[in-house]
């Protein structure tokens, strides 16, 4: 089904990357399941813009405040500029010529959680690991994630771990223009998730393989509003899955989202008899190029 959306606010965060809120009109819902996507559809462009839902479902459906007040239901999209890509390119206009305009969209997509044949309530580990903007679906499973255990749908047990690496801007390193930092350490900080964020901040030609003498060492701090995420400087390995994952191979699920050559090389050693050798059905992936 086509949804009619209003971009009502957003947030460039970067020199490369908006975040945009959709204002679902009317006191509706649209439902979607975390890690899902969406075909956007803009004025005068004919094809549609495939983009990745970051908010958590349970900001998309209407509801009613304590105070009688109705929150507007919305959707986020965090939209790389691309010029080659009309759709992203009509959407990184300058914002008086696209704030308010009704966009068209329709939900898609398997790469979700809760993951589809496997029973929540059994599991005791859940990794995610982005590279990237491969964290846009993962920012979204972490907050529903969040919000499952604040209900009562996931087991108290279980832990999540989120590795996330992105370029390094260097220094001084502001939160704000790193995407999502800020919101993925307020959720682990304040123990709205249980489990530990890992940060990796990468560098032309860096490799695992660097650091895998010292695989826990740490480059340094991001301030992130007072509270310190430590970040290494390399690219995550297939050590820091299997640290993390440990011996609950056949009661974790591994989530992986990044470019194809990393998605692919993780995804491999995950599930093969000289890696991880965890069965495939605990390993979702997901590509962007």
């Amino acid at each position: 089904a086509l949804h009619t959306v209003i971009i009502k606010y957003v947030n460039q965060i970067n020199d490369s990357i908006r975040v945009f809120r959709l204002a679902i009109p009317n006191q509706k819902t649209i439902q979607f399941s975390a890690g899902q996507w969406l075909d956007v559809y803009v004025p005068t462009v004919p094809n549609a813009g495939g983009f990745t839902i970051t908010s958590a479902p349970s900001v998309a459906v209407a509801q009613q405040g304590p105070d009688g007040q109705v929150p507007q239901a919305y959707l986020e999209l965090a939209i790389q500029k691309s010029p080659a890509n009309p759709p992203a390119a009509w959407l990184w206009q300058p914002l008086p010529a696209i704030m308010n305009a009704e966009v068209k969209v329709r939900v898609g997509g398997s790469f979700v959680w809760p993951p589809a044949d496997i029973d929540v309530s059994s599991l005791r580990k859940v990794v995610l690991v982005a590279g990237g903007v491969g964290i846009n679906p993962l920012i979204s499973m972490l907050t529903a994630i969040a919000d499952d255990r604040t209900h009562g749908r996931l087991p108290e047990s279980c832990e999540v771990t989120m590795l996330y690496s992105m370029k390094d801007p260097g220094p001084p390193r502001d939160v704000k223009k790193m995407l999502f930092l800020e919101r993925i350490t307020w959720l682990f900080a304040k123990g709205v998730v249980r489990g530990t964020f890992r940060l990796f901040l990468t560098r032309p030609h860096d490799t695992p393989q660097q650091s895998d003498a010292s695989p826990n060492m740490e480059a340094g701090m991001v301030n992130c509003h007072g509270y310190g995420v430590k970040f290494a400087t390399r690219r995550i390995s297939l050590a820091d899955i299997a640290c993390t994952v440990g011996d609950d191979r056949d009661s974790a699920v591994v989530y992986v989202c990044g470019v194809p050559a990393m998605t692919d090389e993780m995804v491999g050693e995950l599930v093969s008899e000289h890696g991880l050798g965890m069965k495939r059905d605990r390993v979702l992936f997901e590509k962007w190029w």
